[in-house]
């Protein structure tokens, strides 16, 4: 089960590092600014970044992880966004929705 679990994890940290390189791929210059490119962009990573954080803590023990995610989610996302991840009651489904 452990090796399962461990090959699943990696498959998941493959697939979001996947999502942020074909953003970065795919990301049509010819609409937008310099500027709003990188604006866009570290959406895009900040966001797939949530999702990873949040699932790492959906799969461990409250007590071991919680204060750390909180205060991690605070520190890099907008306080409004961070918020509504921490309140929900499946925290990786919030992050992923935010980066639809």
């Amino acid at each position: 089960r452990w090796d399962e679990a461990r090959k699943n994890w990696g498959m998941n940290i493959n697939h979001t590092r996947d999502l942020v390189r074909l953003a970065n791929v795919y990301y049509d210059n010819s609409v937008s600014t310099p500027e709003r490119r990188e604006e866009d962009l570290n959406h895009v990573a900040l966001c797939t970044w949530a999702f990873v954080r949040s699932m790492k803590r959906h799969l461990s023990p409250e007590e071991e992880d919680e204060n750390s995610f909180r205060a991690e989610l605070y520190a890099k996302l907008p306080p409004q966004q961070a918020e509504k991840i921490i309140n929900a009651a499946h925290r990786p489904n919030r992050a992923l929705q935010d980066l639809s």
